[in-house]
């Protein structure tokens, strides 16, 4: 009779935790679906974000969960018009702060829709790879004529983001992108590689793009010969660690130093990895095939 009593209540504690098991994925398949449906006024950003929260939470497996993130195409101009794409979101623009303001506000979105370096949206894979992705394609209309030569200077545009807080927060928008508090940084170890920020041609489109790194990292990601940009200078910060910066070979080997332009930044975020901090890049260039992305996580 004592044994049976004890084999009841051995059923009943297995019955419940299968029980938990089949309501907490039931949970995350509901979950995913409600994302998946964008119910409401949920806007793209919002629908990207939580798409990568539920791809990183570990309750249904990474490769089950796709990512519903779209790249937007955003056109800056000064009289409202834009003959370089077809049916862009138009911004307009009246002075130099107010393009940087846009182009500052874009990388941030970008930054905070896959999850600020917190989050591991990729499949646990041991190999050099990096994962893109493409938050927005920007157009320059030709009324924009407030800028000498018709580029704009990118040493001048990280000093604007070393400089100005992020909207709604109490952090710049290069500590918050980059962990840095002074452009003055980069430029620096730039210098040291016989290189410089460069500039972007208003005539051209550029991504605002970011990406993940494997588990093996930036590093690993050199080694394998992804890499044909130029080379990886690091910042060394307080404490040891490093911030590594990618720059672009500028007619020649940069180690033959002839010198080169800047690319980006890697992040190493709370979730383990290594990230490609949001950084602007000519679209479909030689730069960014460089990058060798082994894949676009975002829609075009």
């Amino acid at each position: 009779m004592i044994n049976t009593t004890k084999n009841r209540r051995g059923e009943i504690t297995t019955q419940q935790i299968v029980l938990l098991i089949i309501l907490i994925v039931s949970f995350a398949v509901i979950l995913f679906f409600l994302v998946r449906l964008n119910l409401g006024s949920t806007s793209d950003t919002e629908v990207c974000h939580n798409s990568v929260v539920s791809r990183s939470s570990g309750v249904i497996p990474t490769e089950s969960i796709p990512l519903n993130c779209k790249t937007s195409y955003i056109c800056l101009s000064k009289d409202g018009t834009c003959e370089k794409m077809t049916s862009p979101k138009i911004e307009k623009v009246k002075t130099k702060e107010e393009v940087y303001s846009i182009l500052a506000e874009d990388m941030s979105e970008c930054w905070w829709q896959f999850g600020e370096g917190k989050l591991n949206y990729i499949s646990s894979q041991f190999t050099s790879d990096l994962y893109c992705s493409i938050c927005y394609q920007l157009a320059f209309d030709d009324s924009i004529d407030f800028f000498e030569n018709n580029e704009i200077n990118k040493n001048e545009f990280y000093v604007y983001l070393s400089s100005t807080n992020v909207s709604g927060k109490d952090i710049t928008y290069l500590d918050y992108l980059v962990g840095l508090t002074s452009s003055q940084t980069i430029e620096s170890t730039l210098t040291s590689q016989n290189a410089n920020f460069g500039k972007m041609s208003l005539d051209k489109q550029y991504y605002i793009m970011m990406g993940i790194f494997s588990k093996v990292g930036v590093v690993g990601w050199i080694a394998a010969g992804a890499a044909t940009t130029g080379i990886v200078a690091s910042v060394i910060l307080s404490g040891g660690l490093s911030i590594p910066i990618l720059i672009a070979a500028g007619g020649g080997a940069i180690a033959g130093g002839v010198g080169g332009y800047f690319l980006g930044t890697a992040f190493s975020g709370d979730s383990g990895h290594q990230y490609l901090s949001p950084t602007i890049i000519e679209a479909n260039s030689k730069d960014f095939n460089s990058l060798n992305c082994s894949s676009i996580n975002t829609l075009a």
